[in-house]
């Protein structure tokens, strides 16, 4: 493989990862706990863009209110990634179950 080839190749791999960082940017998804009772959405970037508490969760206990925000901001973040895992894999040809480092 001669430079010019690697410095394609090098171009591809770059322009493959500009796209998936673009579809990634587009991805919202949303975790929930309770049975849905406590919602939370959140953005491929990571940042949370909504939390949704149902009435009969605000009148209780705040510590119960506490644990289900934190488990449907764990819910979000867990679908968050696989769809980042999916889209990433997809964009960059990588073979399934290939584990990447994010």
């Amino acid at each position: 493989m001669s430079f010019l080839d690697k410095m394609k190749d090098a171009k591809n791999v770059y322009d493959n990862v500009k796209k998936a960082q673009q579809e990634i940017e587009k991805i919202s998804v949303e975790g929930q706990a309770g049975g849905g009772s406590v919602k939370v959405k959140v953005k491929g970037n990571h940042q949370i863009v909504d939390i949704i508490i149902e009435e009969p969760v605000r009148v209780g206990d705040a510590k119960i209110l506490n644990d289900l925000i934190i488990a449907a901001c764990n819910d979000a973040m867990n679908k968050l990634d696989k769809e980042i895992k999916s889209k990433m894999g997809g964009i960059m040809n990588i073979p399934t179950g290939f584990k990447l480092p994010f």
